[in-house]
């Protein structure tokens, strides 16, 4: 009886060990896969390639801009025609600083932006600001992460990330 008792137990932990060597938690493999979209959105942002970086946003995106000048964005072609118009006139950069995944299937991710506004005198651009934090929150849409919120106000980001638990 110590025999199959010992034998089991064996097996057991034979299968427990390749299970935890083979298998990655689902909250890893799932910031695995959003900071592969991250890395391709930002790309894209970069690039100024409105078109492929419309496809990251949800149909109910909402998106504004340091003083909200230009009012809240709701919805992904109201938010399209104001980045159409931004990447026109200026040059944009944006890098991903930090992801955090939410306990409701979300994450909030800080980056930072800086808009270069056009035209460029002397090698100088006219104007330029520098949004750290921006933020943007992620949620996954029939298996695909997707943006559904971004702000580059400085004070709207910093209250959320610290809703969000960032430190």
């Amino acid at each position: 009886m110590n025999t199959r008792r010992t034998l089991l137990l064996g097996v057991v932990s034979i299968l427990t060990s390749a299970i935890g060597v083979h298998a990655q938690p689902s909250s890893v493999a799932t910031e695995v896969e959003l900071q592969d979209v991250l890395r391709d959105f930002e790309g894209t942002w970069n690039l100024h390639d409105t078109k492929a970086w419309s496809s990251f946003l949800t149909e109910d995106a909402w998106v504004t801009q340091a003083w909200d000048s230009y009012g809240r964005q709701k919805g992904r072609d109201s938010a399209v025609t104001l980045f159409n118009s931004n990447f026109l006139d200026s040059d944009l950069s944006l890098t991903v600083i930090r992801i955090r995944p939410m306990a409701d299937g979300t994450a909030t991710v800080a980056m930072r932006v800086v808009t270069s506004y056009l035209p460029k005198t002397n090698g100088n651009y006219r104007v330029v600001f520098e949004d750290e934090p921006a933020i943007s929150r992620w949620r996954k849409e029939n298996g695909v992460w997707k943006m559904f919120f971004f702000t580059t106000d400085k004070g709207w980001a910093l209250d959320q990330l610290k809703k969000d638990g960032f430190d």
